[in-house]
């Protein structure tokens, strides 16, 4: 996915997002196999948003 599509797109994945399979459809409706849409992105999501957790309040 591209700069500018991360940078405007509004959707969160979904908490479920990270127990998805690869080879099923992606969440977010567009037909593709999830490892081809949203799974890299998805991926670094989660990762920030654990390592912002480990990290704690500052």
């Amino acid at each position: 996915m591209g700069f500018f599509k991360r940078l405007f797109a509004s959707k969160a994945p979904p908490a479920s997002a990270a127990t998805l399979g690869r080879n099923e459809p992606c969440w977010c409706g567009s037909g593709k196999k999830y490892k081809h849409c949203h799974y890299a992105d998805d991926r670094d999501y989660i990762a920030r948003k654990r390592a912002a957790a480990c990290k704690g309040p500052t």
